[in-house]
């Protein structure tokens, strides 16, 4: 008779456990606010006095994908924030995450710029003096950039490294950068059932 009730006795505590775990929730952490760079144009003669800047980025305990936007202004120019974090705190469920990443909105942009994901400092220095770009992330980047919303779903726990380089020969541009993390949130509530 006690081989079969130690069993049922397994199953009750586990049970219990999951009574007790009242399931995750899903948080907007901002990582980057706002960033606003101003990058000089990309020819030969000033290449070396501007045309590219680094951003490194560390991303929260439990990120489970994280999102930046970009816009652009040719020239030297001020920038609203976007208020990534507030659009995305409207696009969580708690119990699933973000529902749909079309939601974000990002003004449109006049200039043009090149963003690179990458894990590696060193590298990621090389390629803000407008060495050719290597070892960057190629889903999570972009080139010839004008402004939108980027998801990272595969990079999750940092350093990462954001270059940002303008690509035109001819005019400045100014961009400005906002950085969210999702972060899965895991909360136990007391349960007084089985006190």
């Amino acid at each position: 008779m006690n081989n079969l009730l130690l069993p049922i006795l397994a199953i009750c505590i586990a049970t219990r456990a999951d009574a007790q775990a009242s399931g995750q929730d899903y948080m907007a952490i901002p990582v980057i606010s706002q960033n606003s760079i101003y990058l000089k144009n990309a020819s030969p003669a000033t290449v070396r006095n501007g045309s590219g800047q680094v951003l490194r980025i560390d991303l929260p305990a439990n990120t489970v994908e994280w999102y930046y936007t970009i816009t652009t202004k040719r020239g030297y120019a001020q920038f609203s924030n976007n208020d990534l974090t507030g659009q995305l705190v409207k696009l969580i469920s708690p119990a699933h995450g973000i529902s749909k990443n079309n939601g974000v909105r990002v003004p449109d942009g006049t200039g043009m710029c090149n963003v690179y994901l990458m894990t590696s400092q060193l590298e990621a220095d090389k390629c803000a003096v407008n060495r050719p770009a290597a070892g960057f992330m190629m889903n999570d980047s972009r080139e010839h950039f004008i402004s939108g919303t980027v998801p990272v779903k595969d990079f999750l726990d940092g350093p990462y490294y954001l270059v940002v380089r303008n690509s035109n020969f001819r005019n400045d541009v100014s961009v400005n950068i906002e950085v969210t993390a999702i972060v899965l949130s895991s909360k136990m509530e007391s349960s007084t059932a089985m006190q």
